[in-house]
């Protein structure tokens, strides 16, 4: 199941939809309507979620080395931090308590358990770097700035973890919920 937690969490949150529109008729908060404090507070999540995720992906080396610098200098697990950002936005924008329950609750489940996954495989991957770095570097809240947070960053290594599709999919997902609320909004 957790290898499959992104099909599991999309599946989960079209459903959820769904459900919103053909059952509740749910009206979301208009994504490009800024003076709403609601939206702005979403706007807000969705920016900082996809602006960590790419500061993340651009600096991330996958199984190449131990990744230390960037915001893996703050936590180690900053494209999760960003990810759940990004969910709480769409949340927050579709009015929608029984889908965020739904990520605090089976998602917030399939992704702790990737980590520790995740964790268990660089461990054997890096078995000299890895204690040290666990041990002063938290897993998703930082306790201090790093200097190091500021190295590392390659346009290269964003295209090549392919992170424009986190983007491509947010602007997809803000003009869906856009024609979501032209069409279900009252006259």
């Amino acid at each position: 199941m957790v290898r499959r937690r992104i099909a599991i969490s999309l599946l989960g949150f079209t459903t959820l939809i769904l459900f919103n529109v053909l059952v509740q008729h749910a009206v979301p908060h208009n994504p490009f309507q800024p003076q709403n404090p609601w939206v702005a507070t979403a706007v807000f999540c969705l920016s900082l979620g996809l602006a960590i995720r790419s500061w993340s992906a651009g600096t991330l080396n996958k199984s190449r080395e131990l990744t230390t610098t960037g915001p893996y200098a703050l936590v180690r697990n900053p494209l999760y931090v960003g990810s759940f950002l990004m969910m709480f936005a769409f949340c927050i924008l579709c009015r929608d308590l029984p889908t965020l329950a739904f990520v605090i609750g089976p998602t917030s489940f399939l992704y702790w358990r990737q980590v520790r996954f995740e964790e268990r495989r660089l461990a054997g991957l890096f078995p000299d770097q890895w204690p040290s770095y666990a041990r002063t570097t938290p897993r998703f809240i930082p306790r201090r700035w790093s200097a190091d947070a500021f190295r590392g960053w390659s346009k290269m290594e964003w295209l090549r973890n392919r992170e424009y599709q986190a983007l491509v999919a947010s602007v997809a997902g803000l003009l869906a919920v856009y024609g979501w609320h032209l069409v279900s909004r009252p006259l």
